[in-house]
């Protein structure tokens, strides 16, 4: 199973933490082995109660809670692309979903951060407008 962005962030706010699996199991009283589950792509559709016994115990900020809540719902995101912006603060969840949204011609999507770097410049274009 290829990992999904939400797995992705979930490991990578665990891991910020420096929560082991069995520490955020017991922490949120959500089973460890569900959480490897969700990080690793074999599940992908958690309840928001779920999601939300995680977030307290992961404690991520504003915008970082804002991506993980969207990518509930998005499945599809692209995990280069959730990685990238979890690394960067500077990237607005406006961004993130704008640039998560853009659908590709062919299999060559470009890399996280031109697709970034590409809607920052639609949206200051559309500020300038």
């Amino acid at each position: 199973m290829p990992q999904t962005g939400l797995g992705v962030a979930l490991k990578t706010l665990r891991e910020r933490r420096t929560l082991s699996l069995r520490e955020i199991g017991q922490l949120s009283s959500v089973d460890h082995a569900y959480v490897y589950r969700l990080e690793t792509g074999e599940k992908t559709n958690p309840s928001q109660d779920l999601v939300e016994k995680l977030l307290r115990v992961l404690k991520p900020g504003e915008r970082d809670t804002a991506l993980v809540i969207w990518l509930v719902d998005h499945a599809d995101a692209d995990p280069s692309l959730v990685e990238f912006v979890l690394l960067d603060p500077s990237i607005s969840i406006d961004i993130f979903s704008a640039a998560a949204g853009v659908r590709h011609r062919g299999n060559k999507r470009p890399d996280p951060a031109t697709l970034i770097a590409r809607i920052k410049k639609a949206f200051a274009e559309d500020e300038d407008d």
